[in-house]
Formats: structure tokens, sequence, C-alpha cells
């Protein structure tokens, strides 16, 4: 696996970026007809966020998206300042700027997440971390880490990651993390995304709480031609409620800035993932989700 990865690394780091983008749109439209039932998940989801009529044209360019995301990534470390410059624009929802402090910087499987940490760390002026899955292959995690981290951002798993959080939380740094995903019940809180009671996992609305550490919502959109980082309004943690009521709350405009995003750009969201893997019953309780 490693060896190969390299080859790849080294095969692809030839393309200019508009080259890995077009070679990513290629492999979007040719496996959309492979990955059947990522194909069949992706219809479903387009069901649930409310695009059924118009479903095989989103779903197409889901994959064609996706797949630039993929490929994307493979020109990370070529990034430079005049990079962000040309290809980088901001655009702020509440029509001003945020405070310059930490974050838990929370975004989505949507448009150019790859390529987040950099715009986010070199346009936004924001220092500290992302959390990202740790992969079993030993020498495969730790080349893919050093290929996605930078002078600002480093990589740490998400398992067991509290401790280095706090960390960065007590240098006011930001954390960046995605939480769009299905996560496992012990793990999870139970918030509703586009009608469904979900899965959510709970530490960062748990930790936002605890340590009354703001979120801020950015997202990657991608352009004809660039980039544009979409950055709401700060979710601060709402004192008048009690503790789980206030992390309740906080994972619930998460998911709001999830659904606004997601229904003005259905297409650039991550629709092969089983996001409704696990959904909540009238107990309480995560049952099996609406996949067959």
């Amino acid at each position: 696996m490693y060896p190969l990865l390299r080859v790849v690394y080294a095969i692809l780091n030839l393309f200019s970026f508009s080259g890995l983008q077009r070679l990513g749109r290629i492999l979007g439209s040719t496996m959309y007809y492979i990955l059947k039932s990522r194909r069949e998940v992706a219809y479903k989801n387009c069901e649930v966020i409310g695009f059924k009529d118009d479903a095989k044209r989103i779903v197409k360019s889901s994959f064609k998206h996706t797949f630039s995301a993929y490929m994307e990534s493979f020109y990370s470390k070529r990034i430079d300042q005049k990079f962000i410059d040309e290809m980088v624009e901001v655009e702020h929802i509440s029509g001003k700027p945020f405070e310059e402090r930490g974050y838990f910087m929370v975004s989505a499987h949507f448009g150019g997440w790859e390529l987040a940490p950099y715009f986010m760390t070199k346009k936004l002026c924001l220092k500290g971390a992302a959390v990202a899955r740790k992969i079993k292959d030993k020498k495969v995690d730790e080349f893919l880490i050093k290929q996605r981290a930078n002078s600002d951002m480093e990589y740490i798993h998400h398992r067991g990651a509290t401790d280095c959080i706090k960390e960065h939380i007590n240098k006011n740094h930001s954390i960046g993390v995605l939480l769009d995903h299905s996560s496992m019940a012990k793990d999870s809180m139970i918030v509703p995304l586009f009608g469904i009671d979900t899965s959510f996992i709970k530490g960062i609305p748990l930790l936002s709480v605890r340590r009354d550490y703001p979120i801020l919502p950015i997202f990657v959109l991608r352009k004809d031609h660039g980039f544009k980082l979409i950055v709401y309004p700060v979710i601060m943690p709402n004192k008048t409620l009690k503790p789980k009521e206030r992390a309740f709350d906080v994972a619930k405009k998460i998911n709001e800035t999830y659904e606004d995003i997601i229904k003005k750009y259905p297409d650039q969201w991550y629709l092969i993932h089983k996001r409704f893997k696990r959904i909540g019953d009238k107990n309480g309780n995560l049952v099996t989700g609406i996949y067959k």
C-alpha cells in the first residue's frame, strides 16, 4: 500500500492544478456508473435533502466534485501565497469579518474540503490543528499527515484527541473539524438534520460548552475558477440553557449551517456517504438508518 501510494503521489505531482481537476471530473463521471451502491446512497441522500426531482443531475455533479476534491489534495504541498491570492476569495455571511482568536473551525465534506486547512490558515490567518481519522497502515498514515499539514496547521487523530485539543484551546488556537458524517452510537448525540433525528458526534459541542469556545462554520465552495471560503456567523454556547441543552443547541445550530449551505449547493456535498446510517427512534436510541 505505502509504496503504491508514493508512486501515485509522484505521478500526480506532475499534473497542474487544472489538470488534477480535469482528472477528478473524469474519474467522477466514470465512478458514477461503476460504484452502483454509492450511486444509490447518493440518490437517497438527494431525496432527503429535498432534490428528488433534480436528483440525476445533482448526483452526477456530486461525483465529479467528490473526485475533484480527492485529486486536488495531491496539489496541497505546492500551494503558495500566489495561488491563495489568485484562487481563493472570502465571503462573510454576516457581512463583517470575525474576531481574531481561536475557534472550532467546523466545516464539511463539501466543495474543496481537502484544501480547507491551507485556505483557512493562509487566507484567514488561523493557526492550530485539524482532526482527522487515523489510517491503520502506520506508514500511509504518517505520509498523508505530512502531505496535509502546513506550518500553521498540524493534524491530530480523532481517537484520543481530547487532550491535544485542550492544549490548543489553552494556546487560543483554532481546531478544524468535519462533523457532517455519521458517527458511532457511543460517540453520538441525536440531532435533527433535514428533518431526520440522526447521529452527531458529541465531542466538539461538549468541549465548546465546557470551555466556552466558539464555533466558526466555514465551507470551501468550488467555483468555475478557484474557490470561495464562505464564513458563517460565530456560534456561541447559550449560557441561559442547562449544560446538556447547550451542547444540543450548539450541535443543532451547526446542522442548520449544513442545511443552509447544502440547500444552496447540493451537488458540492459528499452525497455518496451514508450520513443517515443511524437515526433516532421514539425512545431516543440510535437504530439502523434509512439505507437498505
